[in-house]
């Protein structure tokens, strides 16, 4: 009797593991990558494309790591890591409350440089107290280093994706865009009407973004280590430079030179 009961688990379990319930545990884990972000990640031509899409990539298959990329709206893509529906999610500019709710690998996908636009006529800006009850346009879930995000006296209209906030501009229903260096080029090559109209009034800051890893998903843990070493492999093999130079952009490189207000900020606060 004891065998035939033994048996006949077996047969259950061997029957669940047919009807998915083994098989769910050996699906590809999910990374997800937000899907309007180019020439970084966004969705085109029906598949993930960017540069730092073919990072992720390059350093997951270096590590011999399969992984899924999934696309979702930035906010969508964070809250899904959040509660561990995916393994991590990118591009992020971490923050406490990020390095709180995340986890954050040694590696760094890339930098670029977060610039405060505003129409073309407008003047140099070298502090935030400038734009002091100013409204600018930002969008959401974005984080654009602790300086502006702390920085109480301007109006922060919040929009969907970074064209809103330079159309918004344009029509001045907005007096500034805050708006990363990289995508913002992107945007005005695919928008010509708007070649012209604007111009970067300083750099606000220049972090390094990451994937970030889930807290509560199982496998994120191992993922981060295995990106870690993928991405190590790729920097020393030559494929990350070769990745940055097929899109022709840089490696937190810049054409206009000196510090940034986060950079002069920090200072002021750190001297005696």
């Amino acid at each position: 009797m004891a065998c035939q009961s033994t048996q006949a688990l077996a047969l259950l379990v061997f029957t669940l593991c047919l009807s998915g319930a083994c098989i769910a545990r050996a699906e590809t884990p999910r990374i997800g990558a937000e899907d309007d972000w180019y020439p970084y990640t966004a969705l085109r031509n029906g598949r993930i494309e960017g540069m730092s899409a073919d990072i992720v990539r390059a350093a997951f298959s270096a590590s011999e790591t399969s992984v899924e990329l999934a696309h979702y709206p930035y906010s969508r893509c964070m809250e899904l890591a959040r509660s561990g529906s995916l393994a991590g999610c990118f591009n992020t500019t971490p923050d406490a409350h990020i390095r709180a709710e995340f986890l954050l690998p040694q590696e760094v996908l890339f930098s670029d440089d977060i610039l405060l636009w505003g129409h073309a006529g407008d003047a140099a800006i070298d502090d935030l107290d400038a734009v002091r009850g100013k409204r600018v346009a930002v969008t959401i879930g974005y984080t654009y280093g602790e300086y502006f995000d702390s920085y109480a006296d301007i109006q922060r209209i919040a929009v969907r994706r970074d064209i809103n906030g330079f159309r918004m501009l344009q029509r001045d229903r907005v007096d500034y865009v805050i708006a990363f260096r990289g995508t913002t080029d992107a945007l005005l090559r695919e928008n010509p009407d708007l070649v012209g109209q604007f111009k970067a009034l300083t750099r606000v800051h220049r972090p390094p973004l990451y994937l970030t890893f889930s807290r509560q998903h199982p496998q994120a843990a191992a993922l981060l280590r295995d990106f870690d070493a993928g991405m190590r492999r790729i920097r020393h093999d030559g494929t990350y430079q070769q990745i940055l130079t097929n899109w022709q952009l840089s490696d937190g490189q810049s054409s206009v030179h000196g510090s940034t207000l986060q950079e002069r900020h920090n200072d002021k606060t750190e001297s005696p």
